[in-house]
């Protein structure tokens, strides 16, 4: 559900063609996998028979869930109208810059305000673009245009694209290649799911609340556009804190000139 909010923000319907091809093929699997269940009635021991029952159990219950899911999602007249998995793959493909640079400037603004409250100008969207552009990180656009698109295109999922880059980075600086990484934060999200909301939410708690300068009082993200959680967390505090800048970003930072309105 979180690949699809933040795959298409602004368009239920895809999002709902892709929950409902995701729950066929999980329901087909289950399907498949359902046909090799031991049969309690064939065991040799009271716990071979227990087992089997639990291994039952679990299956109905799964595909329950599923199909809850499925139906929720319009079912098999939603997935017929869909363009199939591997366009909805070749399609998250093809943003995933976009939501390297929306969460990068969301991340380049909470730094600044964190740690950098001295610098010229104040923590704003327009030096997060300035250091974007000078600084030549991988896989994000790298002219002032794209990456403004990006963010007003990727603003209400920004605090996902940030968490996002952050395991990106990390699976970069382990040396492993752009594509070993996204096979590393694919098992992340899978094992660690909850730490990456717990993330996400510091993001989100940071651009709901920060307002930065010449903005007459609006805050990073705006409240009525932003996807936010639920008011069950069923996750810890990120243990994660916003580092400060250094290097080449902060080098950028400091020169930054904030443009001087006309008269």
């Amino acid at each position: 559900m979180v690949r699809t909010v933040m795959a298409w923000p602004a368009d239920e319907a895809r999002r709902r063609q892709y929950m409902a091809t995701v729950m066929s093929m999980h329901l087909a699997e289950l399907e498949e996998a359902g046909a090799n269940l031991p049969d309690p009635a064939s065991g040799e021991s009271w716990e071979d028979t227990i087992e089997a029952i639990e291994h039952a159990e679990d299956w109905h219950a799964s595909v329950e869930q599923l199909g809850g899911w499925f139906a929720e999602a319009g079912g098999y007249r939603t997935v017929a109208a869909a363009p199939g998995f591997e366009a909805f793959t070749a399609d998250m493909g093809s943003r995933l810059g976009d939501w390297f640079a929306a969460g990068l400037i969301l991340a380049l603004v909470r730094r600044m305000a964190t740690h950098h409250r001295d610098l010229p100008g104040g923590a704003s969207i327009n030096k997060a673009v300035f250091i974007l552009e000078r600084v030549h990180l991988p896989m994000v656009p790298r002219n002032s245009h794209d990456l403004r698109r990006a963010w007003k295109t990727y603003k209400p999922v920004a605090h996902f694209c940030a968490a996002l880059f952050d395991l990106f980075l990390e699976a970069m600086m382990m040396g492993k290649s752009p594509e070993e990484s996204a096979v590393l934060i694919e098992e992340e999200l899978n094992e660690e799911f909850l730490l990456f909301l717990s993330e996400a939410e510091a993001y989100l708690e940071f651009g709901l609340r920060y307002q930065p300068p010449r903005t007459k009082g609006q805050p990073l993200l705006p409240h009525d556009e932003t996807w936010t959680f639920p008011e069950y967390r069923p996750w810890p505090n990120s243990p994660r804190k916003a580092a400060p800048l250094d290097g080449v970003l902060l080098r950028a930072a400091m020169e930054y000139r904030a443009p001087v309105p006309s008269a």
